[in-house]
């Protein structure tokens, strides 16, 4: 590959920007969870990636421990990354899209075919999780096939994917997903530019690594076969970027470090308790011809063991240490983390939920304006995938729907409420709002059921009894 081209010098450079990245490198800088300065990097999404999997790194041992300590530390662990992704996430349902189409408020009959074809209610999800804990995350909308007669799109996350981003518009310019493929050994890239999509191939050792800096290998080449035009000259990439560019636990690392230390150090302590200390105070040295008395197999702990001890012995066993102040500690330090993340308490702390009705409320309404931030954040980026689905696809009535100031995703509610609740307003609001919006709004049925519970609605009225007029006065 020739990395004077203009190809080859945004592949060199996009393909450093992902390593660095990757690993928390920038230049010669390395972020360090013990640096005593700001560096002002961030932490490399491998190590994000690990907390948000339950695999933080451990703590320093000495060496002639750290067999036996290290494996002891890692059963000690919590993994409330996970649980502050999973919060946020659960409630970013997207449902439908609204398109350029008409009669489709209740979202476009087309947009949902495609949804379906490519199954995105999970790629949804997985590009959220990726956007909430990595700070960025990517769809790739792939053109249709003689082999799939419908445009693909695939969720991709910042370990493999990276964009190079417009700094005066924040438009995507280029992007470049670099993977291995272990069947073939290889290293493989796609390098996305307006209107095509170059495919370049590594053989023998990876060149993608967790560590040390990126060197451009003199292995690398183009695939002209598999490289391919994209219709209208578009970039079939699309970013999506968190808040200030961070992921949502990423600046409380130190937080989760404490807590997973304070675990440990209660799981230690419980540990090293389960056998107490037991002691016998008047046993004789000597027997009666003066002999000293070996009691080494004499007290053996057993069900069935007898033990036959003078008068005046006495028993002595050690008390346990008080382990309440630890877990006091690691409870307040997951009430510290559930506020600084907005993150409803009952959800790391099962135990808050017999908190009082207003506290509850209280951080409800503060992680709900989370979740509609979040929303709002990724929003454009849907409905730039999308219309990149109407763009590509064979369907003429598609091209249409291609107009991203149309398209507007619909999504599912922030809070679930019970039947008793739902009918409760229901009835209130009957005669003042409209029917369908009974149904979506405090039923809370997708909108794709509406048009079933038209027709169910319409039988009910066909069959129902008519009310026969009042008698005539």
């Amino acid at each position: 590959m020739d990395v004077e081209t203009p190809a080859g010098r945004i592949f060199k450079r996009l393909a450093t920007q992902l390593h660095d990245r990757r690993v928390g490198r920038q230049g010669s800088k390395v972020w360090h969870q013990r640096n005593t300065k700001p560096l002002r990097i961030r932490p490399g999404v491998q190590r994000l990636d690990d907390y948000l999997r339950g695999e933080p790194p451990l703590d320093r041992v000495a060496n002639e421990w750290k067999a036996h300590v290290r494996e002891f530390i890692r059963k000690g662990s919590l993994n409330a990354a996970d649980l502050l992704i999973s919060s946020t996430a659960n409630r970013m349902n997207l449902r439908d899209f609204r398109t350029a189409a008409a009669d489709d408020e209740m979202g476009d009959q087309r947009a949902r075919e495609l949804m379906r074809l490519n199954g995105m209610s999970v790629k949804i999800r997985e590009v959220h999780e990726c956007f909430l804990a990595h700070a960025d995350a990517y769809a790739i909308v792939t053109p249709p096939s003689s082999a799939r007669p419908y445009p693909l799109m695939t969720a991709e996350d910042a370990l493999q994917t990276i964009t190079h981003d417009d700094p005066a518009t924040g438009e995507s310019l280029a992007g470049l997903k670099m993977f291995r493929d272990e069947w073939d050994t290889e290293d493989v890239a796609y390098l996305h530019l307006p209107g095509k999509v170059l495919v370049a191939r590594k053989p023998g050792r990876t060149s993608i690594t967790d560590g040390g800096m990126w060197s451009m290998s003199e292995r690398w080449y183009w695939d002209e076969e598999m490289s391919q035009d994209v219709p209208d000259g578009r970039l079939a990439i699309v970013h999506f970027r968190n808040r200030f560019g961070r992921g949502e636990y990423e600046g409380h690392l130190p937080t989760l470090d404490r807590i997973n230390d304070k675990v440990a150090s209660e799981w230690w302590l419980i540990k090293i308790q389960a056998h107490r200390q037991r002691a016998i105070k008047g046993l004789p040295e000597t027997d009666e011809q003066g002999n000293e008395v070996d009691y080494t197999d004499v007290f053996v702990s057993a069900p069935d063991a007898l033990w036959q001890v003078p008068a005046d012995a006495e028993f002595w066993e050690s008390s346990p240490a008080d382990i309440s102040q630890v877990t006091n500690a690691v409870k307040h330090d997951l009430e510290r983390l559930a506020a600084t993340t907005s993150t409803m308490l009952h959800t790391i702390t099962p135990d808050a939920a017999s908190g009082s009705a207003e506290g509850a409320a209280l951080l409800r309404e503060e992680h709900t304006f989370k979740v509609e931030d979040r929303r709002d954040r990724v929003a454009s980026p849907w409905a730039g995938v999308m219309e990149l689905m109407f763009a590509f696809s064979d369907e003429p009535e598609d091209k249409k729907r291609a107009d991203r100031s149309q398209i507007e995703p619909i999504w599912g509610p922030l809070q679930r409420f019970s039947l008793t609740e739902k009918a409760d307003a229901s009835a209130k609001a009957t005669g003042t709002l409209p029917t369908e919006s009974i149904w979506t709004d405090i039923w809370q049925y997708p909108p794709a059921e509406v048009q079933n519970l038209r027709t169910l609605r319409g039988r009910d009225l066909l069959f129902q009894q008519p009310t026969p007029p009042p008698p005539a006065s």
